[in-house]
């Protein structure tokens, strides 16, 4: 991803950033307590921080007001209005203060976009401007529909397809290249990255569940019904799009989420959202589904029995030889001393080689379009599995007849 060397950078904000300042990785975060700096509940303490502050920002006005000032530049080369309104769509004071809308029953469709068009909408996220193939703009009132909070991180921008179905497609950590146009979001992007480790849900998660909701409302009132929306993103992207299935029930693709605590108010069974993971990857092998990452990640336990399991069906791609390479990375995790800081410097290598979306477009056969910055960079040796043109029905049935196993039962 464009993001790549900044995303979900735990162990940038509170270790590496201290040593290096580096905010490399989606899932690199040291546990709190194996580091003497670090003692117990450091992580959980600071998560706690940032949704204080962040409830004192949405309570007193201040979300509005410094979001509308810090995205100005973005907004200026976008087109996008400036004050209480998002890409010219006035948001309602009852989203700024974070109250979430009447759910709506989903009714899950076979007919979705293709795994191309879902990987398109997801970079999309990390380019400056670009439409990806076979999609539009969805428009209210003339503009496209999306939302950018640099307060809590959230970014997305709203597509619709040739066949008149939606895609929400969040932002991952430090938007790419509009880093250029937008830094500051990256450091709440980082912060929210922070929560995400500390198993909490941070309210980027809760503000993209209730902007999806706002878009089935819009939706509605053009007559696409709920089952034709669907949620996409890459890495925190994939992640908030991850939260946002499980809590609806709407269907899509993550790429290279990780894991995320189980719900109880989860509305979704995970049948239609799948998430793409690499071979190698420390980001979306951070779970307890998955076996290769540990002890650095949870403790496996197989489907969603464990800690912090991926919602939906997983599916791996590329070269299951490189899995090899981030168990060796991690095997010295355990141990005192120094390992405790090169683990995480490996893994952000692994994370430039297997995490960006150009290396999920080639294991997967796709020509990237709107192409970024980063596109280009990364491991294109990977095993590649066809599947851009599948829906996502399709594409979870072909895995399962290419491995002779149920995607959502592999790291089993």
């Amino acid at each position: 991803m464009s993001e790549s060397l900044f995303s979900q950078a735990e162990t940038a904000l509170l270790n590496t950033v201290v040593g290096a300042g580096t905010a490399l990785s989606d899932a690199f975060a040291l546990p709190p307590g194996t580091l003497p700096f670090l003692p117990t509940g450091t992580f959980a303490a600071i998560s706690s921080g940032i949704d204080t502050l962040d409830n004192l920002a949405n309570a007193t006005g201040l979300t509005t007001l410094a979001s509308d000032l810090l995205g100005a530049p973005e907004s200026l080369i976008n087109g996008t209005a400036i004050g209480g309104t998002t890409l010219g769509i006035p948001q309602s004071m009852g989203f700024v203060a974070g109250a979430e809308p009447a759910i709506v029953p989903i009714e899950p469709s076979a007919a979705t976009p293709t795994v191309a068009q879902f990987l398109d909408a997801a970079n999309a996220e990390y380019t400056l401007g670009g439409t990806p193939p076979g999609m539009r703009p969805f428009l209210v009132d003339g503009r496209q529909l999306g939302i950018t909070n640099e307060i809590t991180g959230l970014s997305a921008k709203v597509w619709v397809t040739d066949q008149n179905q939606i895609i929400i497609a969040y932002q991952g950590t430090t938007g790419g290249d509009n880093l250029l146009v937008n830094p500051l979001i990256a450091l709440t992007q980082v912060a929210t990255d922070v929560q995400i480790y500390a198993k909490t849900t941070p309210q980027a998660e809760t503000g993209a569940l209730a902007f999806a909701r706002e878009v089935i409302g819009y939706a509605a009132q053009q007559g696409i019904s709920p089952g034709s929306v669907f949620v996409t993103g890459h890495s925190l992207g994939g992640i908030e799009a991850e939260y946002v299935a499980q809590q609806t029930g709407l269907g899509g693709i993550g790429f290279e989420p990780t894991g995320i605590p189980k719900s109880a108010t989860a509305a979704g069974t995970g049948a239609n959202f799948v998430d793409v993971v690499t071979y190698g990857d420390p980001v979306g092998n951070y779970a307890s589904d998955i076996k290769g990452e540990q002890p650095f990640a949870p403790a496996y336990a197989p489907g969603q029995s464990g800690s912090l399991p991926h919602y939906g069906q997983v599916v791996m791609i590329g070269t299951p030889s490189d899995q090899t390479q981030l168990t060796q990375a991690v095997a010295s995790w355990n141990n005192p001393g120094l390992n405790q800081l090169t683990v995480p410097a490996t893994l952000a290598v692994l994370m430039a080689e297997y995490h960006l979306p150009g290396t999920q477009a080639h294991d997967l056969g796709i020509a990237l379009s709107p192409l970024g910055v980063s596109d280009t960079l990364g491991s294109m040796n990977g095993t590649v599995f066809p599947a851009g043109g599948y829906t996502i029905p399709q594409f979870i049935k072909a895995y399962d007849a290419a491995h002779g196993i149920a995607a959502s039962a592999l790291a089993a």
